[in-house]
C-alpha cells in the first residue's frame, strides 16, 4: 500500500499511483549532417506525477487537498517536504506542485479521480552545480607590440649535436635554396 505525505498532511484518498520522471535535456550537436551527435543541456529536476481516487462522500478531502495544493509562500509555491517510497528511493525529499491539479468524476465509481504533478526542489545536480566553485574569467589584452628573441635568447635556444653544426654550417656556406634560384 502506497501513501503520500506532504510535510505533515497525509493525501487522502485511495488506489495512489505514482510515477517518476526525470529529464535528460539535450539538442541536436550535427549540423547538417546525418550524425546523432547531442549535446547535453544538464538534466533536470524530477517530476512525482500521482494520481488517487477520492470518494464523493469524502468532499472536504478533496478541498484540504485543493488547499494544500494552492498554498503558497513567500509569493511562490510552498515547498514540502515529501514522504513516499518512489520519491525517496529516487532522491527526491522536497517538491512544489507544478502544472495542472486536476480532479475529474468518476460518475461509475461515485469518486473523484484527482491528479497532480510535483516536481522537485532544488535537485542533486543542483546543488552538485552549485559547490562548483566558479570558474575565474580572465581576458587577455595584448598591447599590439611585437615580440621578437633577442640573439642571446637564439643561441641559448639552439642546442645542436655535433652532426648538426656541421650542417648548419655546410648550410651556412652552401646559401639558402631560394638565394640560389635567383
Amino acid at each position: 500500500m502506497s501513501f503520500l505525505r506532504l510535510n505533515d498532511f497525509t493525501v487522502p484518498g485511495y488506489g495512489l499511483q505514482v510515477s517518476l520522471g526525470l529529464k535528460f535535456k539535450d539538442e541536436d550537436a550535427s549540423g547538417d549532417t546525418s550524425a546523432a551527435a547531442k549535446a547535453g543541456k544538464g538534466t533536470k529536476g524530477k517530476q512525482l506525477e500521482c494520481k488517487i481516487f477520492i470518494r464523493f462522500i469524502d468532499e472536504s478531502d478533496l478541498r484540504d487537498l485543493t488547499r494544500v495544493a494552492e498554498a503558497r509562500s513567500g509569493g511562490s509555491n510552498t515547498v514540502y517536504t515529501v514522504t513516499n517510497r518512489t520519491a525517496n528511493a529516487a532522491g527526491m525529499r522536497q517538491g512544489y506542485f507544478s502544472g495542472d491539479f486536476k480532479a475529474d468524476e468518476q460518475e461509475g465509481k461515485r469518486c473523484w479521480l484527482v491528479s497532480f504533478t510535483l516536481a522537485e526542489h532544488i535537485s542533486v545536480p543542483e546543488r552538485a552545480e552549485a559547490r562548483e566553485t566558479p570558474k575565474p574569467t580572465t581576458t587577455q589584452q595584448n598591447a599590439g607590440q611585437s615580440v621578437t628573441p633577442s640573439s642571446a635568447d637564439a643561441s641559448s635556444t639552439e642546442d645542436l649535436s655535433p652532426f648538426e653544426k656541421w650542417l648548419k654550417s655546410q648550410n651556412a656556406a652552401i646559401g639558402d635554396f631560394e638565394e640560389t634560384q635567383q
